[in-house]
């Protein structure tokens, strides 16, 4: 007889070599009570992570590496994962963060009694003062309120089977900001979110020494998926995102600063580059997210009541982004 497995802990992993010890470290540490799984989607890896994960294998009772990398995206490689999770009680990590003791049987307990769950990010551990005191006061009750619905992050989120198949799961076609658009839709079609502020995970705001082209590349898709998901939900009452006159107002104020000599040392030189890039980015991710659309307006179709009710109830047909 197949023993059951109790939760999935899903890990999308692209290119974290530098990161992933920590997390899987901490995950091997994970005292639950019940048999759980650790399930690492590779999305077309290209250095050691998936030599890094093979190492750990037997630090876990349950343990899976699947190949998520015909789509890129951390938003197919949390899909793949869960298609191939032997549990229908599913947790997300992601693999450049680190949970704090106890996480797992915390989640594992949440989704015993509750469809959606979702914990505390902390930022202290590998970040900058500063700028972990301001995202700790951001996101203190683990959600983000912004423009829209309030949003929260997929690498400290449970969820049941059944719910992320009844929203069609992450969609694949939003480059980033995917896991935002992942609890709109939970709350539009009416799933309650429920918060366990003793489920922690500390988050690394951004990648270790990170390429000037990832830092182009990571500003271009998050501001191009922000304009996307405007045009998604605008109708229900979505605000805009800043304008492409602010945006290109910023980077014509760096120009300005460089053509007047300002940058006048090699450590402002670096930081100009780096912020010139991330800024070019940006504007760059305005014009796509005008030109290019490829999510579909958002209707709820009350999926949470179908879901529950069965295929007799009341259900309107939902266009959403293949």
């Amino acid at each position: 007889m197949e023993m059951e497995i109790k939760l999935s802990v899903i890990i999308p992993c692209l290119n974290a070599e530098a990161t992933l010890p920590a997390q899987l470290t901490a995950l091997a540490a994970e005292k639950e009570p019940g048999p759980w799984e650790l399930i690492v989607a590779d999305n077309g890896s290209t250095d050691r992570s998936i030599a890094v994960a093979r190492s750990y294998k037997d630090s876990f009772q349950f343990f899976n590496i699947v190949d998520a990398s015909d789509r890129r995206g951390a938003a197919h490689a949390r899909n793949v994962g869960v298609s191939v999770a032997r549990s229908d009680h599913i947790a997300f990590c992601d693999a450049d963060d680190e949970v704090a003791p106890g996480w797992v049987a915390r989640m594992s307990a949440g989704l015993s009694s509750h469809e959606v769950v979702y914990g505390r990010f902390r930022f202290e551990k590998f970040n900058d003062p500063h700028a972990a005191q301001r995202a700790n006061k951001l996101w203190e009750d683990g959600l983000f309120k912004g423009r829209f619905l309030p949003g929260g992050g997929s690498g400290n989120l449970g969820v049941r089977r059944m719910v992320h198949e009844a929203i069609g799961g992450f969609d694949e076609s939003l480059p980033r900001s995917e896991d935002a658009d992942y609890y709109w839709r939970l709350q539009l079609e009416g799933f309650d979110l429920h918060f366990i502020p003793d489920a922690v995970v500390q988050v690394r705001r951004e990648r270790v020494n990170p390429s000037l082209h990832d830092r182009f590349r990571r500003r271009r898709d998050t501001v191009a998926s922000n304009y996307w998901s405007y045009k998604r939900y605008r109708h229900l009452g979505m605000l805009p995102p800043p304008s492409l006159k602010t945006s290109l107002s910023v980077w014509l104020g760096l120009i300005k600063s460089l053509v007047r000599l300002r940058i006048n040392t090699r450590q402002k030189r670096r930081a100009w580059v780096k912020q010139w890039v991330e800024q070019t980015g940006e504007l760059v991710g305005q014009l796509q997210g005008r030109l290019l659309n490829p999510c579909q307006p958002y209707y709820p179709g009350n999926k949470a009541l179908k879901t529950k009710m069965g295929s007799n109830a009341p259900f309107m047909s939902n266009q959403r982004a293949g």
